[in-house]
C-alpha cells in the first residue's frame, strides 16, 4: 500500500479562544493556592520549542513550591509567635522567682 492510497485524517477546528470575560471569571473563581501564569502564546514558533515547555513546566513546579513554602512559613510563624509568648512568661516567672531568692537570703 503506498502512501497515496492512505486516507488522510482531518483534524477538528480548533475552538475559539476563551472572552476577556471568561478568563476573568475563571481567574476570580481560582482557589488563593492555585498559581496563576499569563502568558503569551501570539507567537506558535514558542510552542513548538521543547526548551520553552521545559522552561514553563520548570516555573510551574517553582511556583508550587513557592506556594508550599509559603504556607509553611505561615505555620511555622504562628509556632514561632507562640513559643516566644512561652519564653516571654517564663523569664518573668524567673525573674520573680530570682527577686523571691532575693528577699528570703536577706
Amino acid at each position: 500500500m503506498t502512501s497515496r492510497t492512505k486516507k488522510r485524517i482531518v483534524l477538528p477546528t480548533r475552538p475559539e479562544p476563551p472572552s476577556i470575560e471568561q478568563i476573568l471569571q475563571d481567574v476570580h473563581g481560582a482557589l488563593a493556592s492555585d498559581p496563576v501564569f499569563i502568558c503569551d502564546f501570539s507567537d506558535d514558533s514558542l510552542l513548538s520549542n521543547n526548551a520553552t515547555v521545559c522552561e514553563r513546566e520548570k516555573q510551574y513546579g517553582q511556583s508550587c513550591n513557592y506556594v508550599d513554602m509559603n504556607n509553611k512559613l505561615k505555620e511555622i510563624l504562628i509556632q514561632l509567635k507562640t513559643k516566644s509568648v512561652a519564653l516571654k512568661c517564663a523569664g518573668e516567672k524567673l525573674e520573680e522567682d530570682i527577686e523571691n531568692l532575693r528577699e528570703a537570703t536577706m
